[in-house]
Protein backbone atom coordinates (compact mmCIF):
# COMPACT_ATOMS: atom_id res chain seq x y z
CA UNK A 1 0.00 0.00 0.00
CA UNK A 2 3.13 2.13 -0.06
CA UNK A 3 4.54 4.28 -2.68
CA UNK A 4 7.80 4.68 -3.71
CA UNK A 5 9.90 7.23 -3.24
CA UNK A 6 9.55 9.30 -6.72
CA UNK A 7 12.06 12.75 -7.01
CA UNK A 8 9.36 14.17 -8.73
CA UNK A 9 7.82 14.05 -5.35
CA UNK A 10 8.08 16.54 -2.32
CA UNK A 11 9.40 15.49 0.81
CA UNK A 12 6.60 17.72 2.31
CA UNK A 13 3.94 15.70 2.37
CA UNK A 14 1.04 15.95 4.50
CA UNK A 15 0.27 13.04 7.32
CA UNK A 16 -2.75 12.01 9.11
CA UNK A 17 -4.73 9.26 10.82
CA UNK A 18 -7.65 7.74 10.08
CA UNK A 19 -9.00 5.23 12.85
CA UNK A 20 -10.99 2.15 11.30
CA UNK A 21 -13.31 0.20 14.09
CA UNK A 22 -15.11 -2.77 13.66
CA UNK A 23 -17.56 -3.66 16.36
CA UNK A 24 -19.92 -6.58 17.22
CA UNK A 25 -20.54 -9.09 19.93
CA UNK A 26 -17.55 -11.44 18.19
CA UNK A 27 -14.40 -8.68 19.18
CA UNK A 28 -15.51 -7.85 22.15
CA UNK A 29 -11.92 -9.65 23.30
CA UNK A 30 -10.49 -7.30 21.27
CA UNK A 31 -9.04 -9.87 18.32
CA UNK A 32 -10.54 -10.40 15.01
CA UNK A 33 -9.71 -13.01 12.68
CA UNK A 34 -6.44 -12.24 10.25
CA UNK A 35 -8.21 -13.63 7.13
CA UNK A 36 -11.30 -11.25 7.40
CA UNK A 37 -8.87 -8.01 8.39
CA UNK A 38 -5.89 -8.18 5.70
CA UNK A 39 -8.29 -8.19 2.89
CA UNK A 40 -10.77 -4.97 4.33
CA UNK A 41 -6.88 -3.83 5.28
CA UNK A 42 -5.78 -4.35 1.47
CA UNK A 43 -9.18 -2.76 0.29
CA UNK A 44 -8.79 0.01 2.63
CA UNK A 45 -5.40 1.16 0.83
CA UNK A 46 -7.22 0.71 -2.41
CA UNK A 47 -9.97 2.54 -2.03
CA UNK A 48 -7.85 5.79 -0.15
CA UNK A 49 -5.57 5.50 -3.50
CA UNK A 50 -8.46 5.21 -6.00
CA UNK A 51 -10.39 7.97 -4.30
CA UNK A 52 -7.42 10.03 -4.19
CA UNK A 53 -6.55 9.74 -8.11
CA UNK A 54 -10.47 10.40 -9.01
CA UNK A 55 -10.67 13.39 -6.68
CA UNK A 56 -6.88 14.54 -7.05
CA UNK A 57 -5.51 13.63 -10.07
CA UNK A 58 -2.09 11.91 -11.17
CA UNK A 59 -0.04 14.42 -9.32
CA UNK A 60 -0.69 13.41 -6.25
CA UNK A 61 -0.38 9.22 -4.43
CA UNK A 62 -1.51 8.17 -1.35
CA UNK A 63 0.49 6.03 0.76
CA UNK A 64 -1.22 4.15 4.04
CA UNK A 65 0.26 2.70 7.39
CA UNK A 66 -0.71 0.71 9.36
CA UNK A 67 -0.10 1.60 13.24
CA UNK A 68 -1.22 0.85 16.63
CA UNK A 69 -4.33 2.17 17.99
CA UNK A 70 -6.78 -0.53 19.05
CA UNK A 71 -9.93 0.08 21.50
CA UNK A 72 -11.19 -2.21 23.84
CA UNK A 73 -13.91 -4.04 23.07
CA UNK A 74 -14.05 -3.72 19.54
CA UNK A 75 -11.04 -3.79 16.94
CA UNK A 76 -9.60 -0.76 15.86
CA UNK A 77 -6.61 0.03 13.70
CA UNK A 78 -4.80 3.18 13.10
CA UNK A 79 -4.02 4.30 9.26
CA UNK A 80 -1.23 7.19 8.81
CA UNK A 81 -2.50 8.37 5.42
CA UNK A 82 0.55 10.15 3.55
CA UNK A 83 -0.56 12.47 0.59
CA UNK A 84 2.12 13.75 -1.70
CA UNK A 85 2.42 16.18 -4.20
CA UNK A 86 4.25 16.89 -7.66
CA UNK A 87 5.93 20.48 -6.97
CA UNK A 88 3.84 22.25 -9.10
CA UNK A 89 0.64 20.91 -7.57
CA UNK A 90 2.17 21.51 -3.87
CA UNK A 91 3.11 25.28 -4.78
CA UNK A 92 -0.71 26.11 -5.90
CA UNK A 93 -2.12 24.87 -2.84
CA UNK A 94 0.69 27.27 -0.92
CA UNK A 95 2.15 24.78 0.96
CA UNK A 96 -1.43 23.51 2.77
CA UNK A 97 -1.59 19.81 1.71
CA UNK A 98 -2.97 18.94 4.62
CA UNK A 99 -6.49 20.86 3.32
CA UNK A 100 -6.20 18.46 0.27
CA UNK A 101 -6.53 15.27 2.53
CA UNK A 102 -9.12 16.34 4.95
CA UNK A 103 -11.18 17.08 1.86
CA UNK A 104 -10.49 13.59 0.46
CA UNK A 105 -11.72 12.39 3.31
CA UNK A 106 -14.85 14.38 3.89
CA UNK A 107 -15.82 13.47 0.15
CA UNK A 108 -15.55 9.69 1.39
CA UNK A 109 -17.50 10.90 4.36
CA UNK A 110 -14.92 9.81 6.93
CA UNK A 111 -14.14 13.45 8.52
CA UNK A 112 -16.34 16.75 8.78
CA UNK A 113 -20.78 17.24 9.06
CA UNK A 114 -21.73 17.43 5.62
CA UNK A 115 -23.31 14.32 5.33
CA UNK A 116 -22.56 14.36 1.94
CA UNK A 117 -19.34 11.89 1.79
CA UNK A 118 -19.53 8.50 -0.37
CA UNK A 119 -20.69 5.84 2.15
CA UNK A 120 -23.21 8.47 3.62
CA UNK A 121 -24.53 8.89 -0.02
CA UNK A 122 -24.39 5.27 -0.66
CA UNK A 123 -25.94 4.51 2.60
CA UNK A 124 -29.22 7.25 1.68
CA UNK A 125 -29.79 5.69 -1.70
CA UNK A 126 -30.28 2.35 -0.76
CA UNK A 127 -28.69 0.51 -3.66
CA UNK A 128 -31.09 3.09 -6.16
CA UNK A 129 -29.84 4.45 -9.06
CA UNK A 130 -30.15 8.09 -9.66
CA UNK A 131 -32.25 8.75 -12.60
CA UNK A 132 -30.63 12.19 -13.59
CA UNK A 133 -27.59 13.80 -12.86
CA UNK A 134 -27.45 17.59 -13.39
CA UNK A 135 -24.14 20.18 -12.74
CA UNK A 136 -25.50 23.16 -11.39
CA UNK A 137 -24.23 26.88 -11.97
CA UNK A 138 -22.25 26.43 -7.84
CA UNK A 139 -20.17 23.39 -9.48
CA UNK A 140 -22.11 20.74 -7.66
CA UNK A 141 -24.11 17.62 -9.29
CA UNK A 142 -27.99 17.17 -8.00
CA UNK A 143 -29.15 13.59 -8.17
CA UNK A 144 -32.73 13.12 -9.08
CA UNK A 145 -33.55 9.68 -7.58
CA UNK A 146 -36.91 7.35 -9.13
CA UNK A 147 -39.57 9.21 -7.12
CA UNK A 148 -38.56 12.60 -7.70
CA UNK A 149 -36.40 12.51 -4.78
CA UNK A 150 -33.42 14.42 -5.05
CA UNK A 151 -29.58 15.16 -3.30
CA UNK A 152 -27.36 17.47 -4.02
CA UNK A 153 -23.75 16.58 -3.89
CA UNK A 154 -20.00 18.11 -4.25
CA UNK A 155 -19.02 17.08 -7.62
CA UNK A 156 -16.10 15.13 -6.25
CA UNK A 157 -18.57 12.86 -4.68
CA UNK A 158 -20.23 12.26 -7.86
CA UNK A 159 -17.26 11.40 -9.42
CA UNK A 160 -16.24 9.23 -6.66
CA UNK A 161 -19.57 7.38 -6.87
CA UNK A 162 -19.39 6.63 -10.36
CA UNK A 163 -15.83 5.17 -10.30
CA UNK A 164 -15.84 1.12 -10.57
CA UNK A 165 -12.77 1.16 -8.83
CA UNK A 166 -13.76 3.23 -5.55
CA UNK A 167 -17.12 1.56 -5.37
CA UNK A 168 -15.48 -2.31 -5.55
CA UNK A 169 -13.09 -1.24 -2.72
CA UNK A 170 -15.52 0.65 -0.28
CA UNK A 171 -17.81 -2.48 -1.02
CA UNK A 172 -14.80 -4.85 0.04
CA UNK A 173 -13.60 -2.96 3.14
CA UNK A 174 -17.61 -3.91 4.40
CA UNK A 175 -16.60 -7.56 3.91
CA UNK A 176 -16.16 -8.06 7.73
CA UNK A 177 -19.50 -7.03 8.33
CA UNK A 178 -21.23 -10.06 6.38
CA UNK A 179 -19.58 -12.61 9.09
CA UNK A 180 -21.79 -13.33 12.22
CA UNK A 181 -20.96 -11.42 15.08
CA UNK A 182 -19.44 -8.23 13.31
CA UNK A 183 -22.24 -5.74 12.97
CA UNK A 184 -20.57 -1.86 12.83
CA UNK A 185 -18.12 -0.29 10.87
CA UNK A 186 -16.57 3.29 12.04
CA UNK A 187 -14.23 5.41 10.39
CA UNK A 188 -13.53 8.76 11.50
CA UNK A 189 -10.21 11.00 12.06
CA UNK A 190 -8.11 9.13 15.11
CA UNK A 191 -8.90 11.30 18.60
CA UNK A 192 -12.00 12.91 16.45
CA UNK A 193 -15.13 13.17 17.93
CA UNK A 194 -18.03 10.63 17.57
CA UNK A 195 -20.10 13.24 16.16
CA UNK A 196 -17.79 12.95 12.79
CA UNK A 197 -17.03 10.15 10.46
CA UNK A 198 -19.45 7.74 9.15
CA UNK A 199 -20.79 4.34 10.77
CA UNK A 200 -22.19 1.81 8.40
CA UNK A 201 -24.42 -1.42 10.22
CA UNK A 202 -24.91 -4.68 8.77
CA UNK A 203 -28.34 -3.70 7.86
CA UNK A 204 -26.60 -0.93 5.58
CA UNK A 205 -24.65 -3.69 3.50
CA UNK A 206 -27.03 -3.79 0.55
CA UNK A 207 -26.38 -0.16 -0.33
CA UNK A 208 -22.90 -1.15 -1.26
CA UNK A 209 -23.18 -3.50 -3.15
CA UNK A 210 -21.05 -2.62 -6.41
CA UNK A 211 -22.89 -1.93 -9.44
CA UNK A 212 -22.56 -3.90 -12.74
CA UNK A 213 -20.94 -2.78 -15.42
CA UNK A 214 -21.92 -3.59 -18.68
CA UNK A 215 -20.44 -3.67 -21.69
CA UNK A 216 -22.26 -3.22 -25.31
CA UNK A 217 -23.59 -6.28 -26.65
CA UNK A 218 -21.08 -8.61 -28.13
CA UNK A 219 -23.12 -11.12 -29.58
CA UNK A 220 -26.80 -10.49 -31.00
CA UNK A 221 -29.05 -12.64 -32.44
CA UNK A 222 -32.64 -12.05 -33.55
CA UNK A 223 -35.20 -15.09 -33.94
CA UNK A 224 -38.48 -16.08 -33.63
CA UNK A 225 -39.38 -18.37 -30.58
CA UNK A 226 -42.43 -20.01 -28.44
CA UNK A 227 -43.01 -19.51 -24.78
CA UNK A 228 -45.45 -20.87 -22.62
CA UNK A 229 -46.00 -18.26 -19.07
CA UNK A 230 -44.81 -19.21 -15.93
CA UNK A 231 -45.47 -15.93 -14.21
CA UNK A 232 -46.68 -12.11 -15.35
CA UNK A 233 -44.89 -8.96 -14.59
CA UNK A 234 -47.06 -5.44 -14.58
CA UNK A 235 -43.58 -3.60 -12.82
CA UNK A 236 -42.33 -1.23 -15.07
CA UNK A 237 -39.42 -3.30 -15.90
CA UNK A 238 -41.84 -5.63 -18.20
CA UNK A 239 -40.17 -8.70 -17.22
CA UNK A 240 -41.77 -11.62 -17.57
CA UNK A 241 -40.98 -14.97 -16.01
CA UNK A 242 -41.44 -17.82 -19.65
CA UNK A 243 -40.69 -21.21 -20.52
CA UNK A 244 -39.01 -22.04 -23.78
CA UNK A 245 -39.31 -25.72 -23.75
CA UNK A 246 -36.25 -26.05 -21.98
CA UNK A 247 -35.39 -23.40 -19.23
CA UNK A 248 -37.04 -21.08 -17.58
CA UNK A 249 -35.67 -17.67 -18.56
CA UNK A 250 -36.43 -13.96 -17.52
CA UNK A 251 -37.48 -11.89 -20.59
CA UNK A 252 -38.40 -8.36 -21.23
CA UNK A 253 -41.28 -7.14 -23.30
CA UNK A 254 -40.56 -4.27 -25.40
CA UNK A 255 -43.44 -4.83 -27.30
CA UNK A 256 -46.03 -1.83 -26.93
CA UNK A 257 -49.28 -2.58 -28.12
CA UNK A 258 -48.97 -5.98 -26.47
CA UNK A 259 -48.39 -4.21 -22.70
CA UNK A 260 -51.33 -2.10 -23.39
CA UNK A 261 -53.81 -4.75 -24.27
CA UNK A 262 -52.33 -6.72 -20.76
CA UNK A 263 -52.93 -3.39 -18.98
CA UNK A 264 -56.08 -2.57 -20.08
CA UNK A 265 -57.26 -6.40 -19.87
CA UNK A 266 -57.80 -6.95 -23.53
CA UNK A 267 -55.85 -10.09 -23.12
CA UNK A 268 -56.58 -13.06 -20.06
CA UNK A 269 -54.33 -15.58 -20.06
CA UNK A 270 -54.55 -19.01 -18.53
CA UNK A 271 -52.55 -21.82 -17.48
CA UNK A 272 -50.93 -23.54 -20.69
CA UNK A 273 -50.91 -20.62 -22.70
CA UNK A 274 -48.09 -19.77 -25.46
CA UNK A 275 -46.64 -16.81 -26.76
CA UNK A 276 -45.14 -16.84 -29.88
CA UNK A 277 -42.36 -13.92 -30.33
CA UNK A 278 -40.20 -12.24 -32.24
CA UNK A 279 -36.99 -12.32 -29.98
CA UNK A 280 -33.49 -10.61 -29.80
CA UNK A 281 -30.93 -12.27 -27.51
CA UNK A 282 -27.76 -10.32 -26.49
CA UNK A 283 -24.75 -11.29 -24.79
CA UNK A 284 -23.03 -8.83 -22.81
CA UNK A 285 -19.54 -8.91 -20.96
CA UNK A 286 -20.23 -7.48 -17.55
CA UNK A 287 -17.46 -7.02 -14.44
CA UNK A 288 -18.52 -10.24 -13.02
CA UNK A 289 -19.00 -12.40 -16.57
CA UNK A 290 -20.66 -12.94 -19.40
CA UNK A 291 -24.61 -12.24 -19.05
CA UNK A 292 -27.12 -12.99 -21.53
CA UNK A 293 -30.78 -11.38 -21.84
CA UNK A 294 -34.22 -11.98 -23.70
CA UNK A 295 -36.02 -9.07 -24.93
CA UNK A 296 -39.45 -9.82 -26.90
CA UNK A 297 -39.89 -7.37 -29.78
CA UNK A 298 -43.23 -8.76 -30.58
CA UNK A 299 -45.89 -10.91 -29.67
CA UNK A 300 -46.40 -12.65 -33.03
CA UNK A 301 -49.77 -14.63 -31.33
CA UNK A 302 -51.32 -15.73 -28.44
CA UNK A 303 -52.41 -19.19 -28.87
CA UNK A 304 -54.50 -20.86 -26.01
CA UNK A 305 -53.69 -23.71 -24.53
CA UNK A 306 -55.13 -26.83 -25.62
CA UNK A 307 -58.73 -27.78 -24.11
CA UNK A 308 -59.34 -31.08 -25.28
CA UNK A 309 -57.31 -34.42 -25.79
CA UNK A 310 -56.92 -34.39 -29.81
CA UNK A 311 -58.09 -38.41 -30.40
CA UNK A 312 -57.20 -39.62 -34.48
CA UNK A 313 -59.72 -40.97 -36.02
CA UNK A 314 -61.35 -41.15 -39.36
CA UNK A 315 -64.68 -40.02 -40.13
CA UNK A 316 -67.60 -38.80 -38.22
CA UNK A 317 -67.36 -39.65 -34.77
CA UNK A 318 -70.86 -40.04 -33.04
CA UNK A 319 -70.32 -40.17 -29.01
CA UNK A 320 -73.26 -42.17 -28.65
CA UNK A 321 -71.85 -45.28 -29.60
Amino acid sequence: MEVSDHAEYDADMARTTLRITYDGPALRDGTMEVRDLAPALLAMGRLLEDANRVVNGPKSQVAVRVTAGFKPGSFSVDLQTIQSFAAEIRDLLAGDTSTALANLWAHLGFFGLSGSGLFVLLRKLRGRRPEKATILKDGNVELVLPGGESHTIPKAVFDLLSDEGVRRSAAAVLEPLTKEGIDEFIARPAGAPKTDGVVITKEDLPSFAPPEVIQAPIVTNERRAAFSIVSLSFQDDNKWRLYDGRNTVWAKIEDQVFIKAVNEAEIAFSKGDVLICDIREEQYETTSGLRAEIIITKVVEHRRAFRQVPLPFDGPFDGAR
